[in-house]
């Protein structure tokens, strides 16, 4: 249970981002006149179970004003724009296919707008219309009427007022619902007259048709889906869990290009003090035991990674985890570092400080570290599994006291209350 510390978010599924990438670059602006670009941010493949959305090939090809024009074995496809809110600068992209009739899209549509105002220069939102209309009554024309909406810049304003109001239209019938849409842009401040005309002529009808070929071709079943930064999302499908994506993309802007080099001499001593909101708790090195770990730990607290983060992972009796400024649990820095946990130390006391890393997977070890509370009972192998790399000498009853929390539960734990906080990590050479 210790320490996802993959990239879980961020890699995989190359497949689809070359896709979702052709088939969307364009997206309109809140005003729906700028046009931005959304890129593609992997660039790598690896092995990832394919979701049941995945596209059985990828597509190349340019986009225009008002549509994105792109090649499946061979064939020219002409995509939908979605419209965006939030700069194109942002570290988050999240982009959403969804359905106006969809009730768990207006969860989603709430969530995700709560989280952009909580990261107003970090996240952008674009919304991708998936209109089912064989499971929603009303879905064509709620889209159309967004689109409606759209023509005289006001999507937002219409797609707000479509997913607040959900439950007062659900009910109705498509009649009901069509004299329901008239109060609608009379309420967000439409040219009645022109919104009246253009839903009565049935202009904007092709976009269904349009978006649910989108979906057909990238294997999408339902509304809604989620991308984050090009990735299908797959967290906890609530605003913790959305939050818990951001801060891992966010992180992403910190990571390093690589492993640092060794710098540090293994015939010297080291001591380090993890200054916390509780009091001190200093540790000595063992650089001759594990002079990758050491110099890993050095090298990060020197560069400010481990300030103003928290232990989010505290269980009396077993281990006290820190070092993922993201406090998700899944933070890394951007590189992996060999295991040395063959180094003849052994789990055998409270106070021992070892490299965590993703369980089961060797030489994954990143960031993270963890200080024993207990000694680790030698039938779960702990022993030669972790790097060994310090001991605490002085504050283990600050240790002992950390508040418990657990991180990688959202289940059974959902709102965790605040780990305590690590303020910096200082270094003495001896």
């Amino acid at each position: 249970m210790l320490i996802p510390i993959r990239r879980s978010y961020w890699v995989g599924l190359v497949v689809l981002v070359l896709l979702l990438a052709a088939c969307g670059a364009s997206e309109k602006s809140d005003t729906g006149k700028k046009q931005a670009t959304l890129q593609p941010t992997l660039n790598a493949v690896v092995s990832t179970p394919r979701p049941t959305f995945w596209p059985t090939a990828a597509a190349t090809g340019t986009g225009t004003a008002g549509s994105a024009a792109a090649t499946l074995d061979g064939t020219e496809l002409i995509t939908l724009e979605g419209y965006a809110l939030g700069p194109e600068t942002a570290s988050l992209t999240i982009v959403m296919y969804g359905d106006f009739q969809c009730e768990l899209c207006a969860r989603y549509a709430h969530d995700l707008e709560v989280l952009r105002n909580r990261y107003p220069d970090r996240v952008r939102l674009i919304w991708r219309h998936l209109p089912d209309t064989r499971a929603y009554d009303k879905s064509g024309l709620a889209l159309q009427a967004s689109e409606a909406a759209a023509a005289q810049n006001k999507f937002w304003e219409m797609h707000d007022q479509l997913f607040t109001h959900q439950s007062e239209w659900l009910p109705q019938t498509p009649d009901q619902f069509r004299v329901t849409l008239s109060q609608y842009a009379i309420l967000v401040g439409l040219d009645l007259v022109r919104f009246d005309q253009e839903l009565s002529s049935k202009m904007y009808e092709p976009v269904i048709t349009t978006a649910q070929q989108d979906a057909a071709i990238l294997g999408i079943a339902a509304p809604p889906v989620l991308l984050f930064n090009g990735i299908p999302y797959s967290g906890s499908d609530d605003l913790n869990g959305f939050d818990e994506a951001a801060q891992l993309a966010f992180l992403e802007e910190r990571f390093f290009e690589h492993a640092p080099d060794i710098t540090i001499d293994p015939e010297k001593n080291y001591r380090a003090t993890i200054v916390t909101e509780k009091g001190n708790i200093v540790i000595d090195l063992f650089p001759r035991d594990a002079v990758v770990a050491v110099n890993n730990f050095i090298f990060l607290a020197q560069n400010g990674w481990y300030d103003n983060i928290t232990f989010h992972y505290v269980l009396p009796g077993f281990i006290a985890q820190t070092g993922d400024p993201s406090g998700t649990g899944r933070g890394m820095p951007g590189y992996t570092i060999p295991d040395e946990n063959f180094n003849g130390l052994k789990f055998d006391r409270a106070g021992l400080v070892a490299m965590a890393r993703t369980q089961g997977v060797p030489n994954s070890a990143g960031s993270q570290f963890f200080i024993t509370l207990a000694p680790l009972h030698p039938e779960e192998e702990w022993d030669e599994k972790y790097t060994i790399f310090g001991v605490v000498v002085e504050g283990m009853d600050v240790v002992q006291s950390l508040t418990p929390r657990n991180a990688y539960d959202p289940i059974r734990f959902p709102n965790p209350a605040p780990g305590d906080k690590v303020i910096t990590i200082t270094i003495e050479e001896f």
